[in-house]
């Protein structure tokens, strides 16, 4: 499989007016047989303080999820073949019960600050999931077929051999305005989206909610889905990062993550 990655994310200007840090992750890993793709929003809200850990947490456990289900099972083509539902809620209760895992380690070694033992106060308490909360898209493609996960806003866009980008991820309907599901939800497992479509992928994009927001249109979000593929198939992204920067300055004034695999 010869497919390469990118992924980067940018404060939003919001953050950057505020002091406050990027809520976003991204990550990609290449592999021989398969390569994944990860982006989570983390909510950073006042309640959600601490979810620019969480939102790494979920990009890191989202993509070693991936990788120990391919090693334990086989490969990813075999077990989607056989069973793509199954697989699918297994890998998304690895990912959700690593995340929770995770960020019971990292809020027990990492004590709250006064000013979060404050927040804890304002709201009367809070579990540890809110706080660390935040959404997740994953990608993983094969070279028989693409798998996708999400949960929680942001936009899954993939292209195949010879075709358009358009966006495969079933929509959840609850998601509207500010709303969103999100990993810390009590019934996370329930919001879960996915899909697996056997064929051969070139491209595809996953982004945080303040990519698709700093756009008129969809279409507009795919033109420009088009110059980020051919920009990183050709390993030109030195410009990427500023042009992200003023998409926030100039659009949503959130974060914006990316994280991108194309064939080469």
């Amino acid at each position: 499989m010869s497919f390469t990655g990118y992924s980067i994310s940018v404060k939003g200007a919001s953050h950057e007016d505020t002091g406050e840090p990027c809520q976003d992750s991204a990550r990609v890993h290449i592999d021989g047989e398969y390569s994944v793709a990860a982006v989570s929003d983390g909510h950073g809200s006042g309640k959600h303080f601490r979810s620019d850990a969480g939102s790494e947490v979920a990009t890191r456990i989202a993509i070693r999820s991936i990788m120990d289900f391919s090693e334990r099972n086989g490969g990813l083509d075999r077990i989607f073949r056989d069973d793509a539902e199954n697989a699918a809620r297994r890998i998304a209760a690895n990912m959700i019960c690593g995340w929770n895992d995770e960020i019971a380690s990292h809020n027990s070694f990492v004590p709250y600050t006064d000013r979060e033992h404050e927040i804890m106060r304002k709201y009367g308490g809070l579990s540890i999931e809110t706080v660390y909360g935040a959404t997740l898209i994953v990608a993983a493609v094969t070279n028989r077929g693409l798998f996708g996960l999400q949960i929680g806003d942001g936009t899954f866009a993939a292209q195949e051999k010879r075709g358009k980008l358009y966006f495969p991820m079933p929509e959840d309907e609850r998601l509207v305005g500010n709303l969103t599901t999100s990993l810390c939800d009590s019934d996370a497992i329930s919001s879960v989206r996915w899909f697996w479509r056997p064929g051969t992928f070139s491209s595809v994009i996953l982004s945080s909610d303040g990519l698709i927001n700093s756009f008129r249109s969809k279409d507009d979000y795919l033109s420009f889905g088009d110059r980020i593929t051919a920009a990183v198939s050709s390993g030109q992204t030195s410009a990427l990062e500023a042009h992200l920067k003023e998409r926030t300055t100039y659009g949503s004034r959130d974060d914006i993550s990316v994280s991108v695999l194309t064939r080469k």
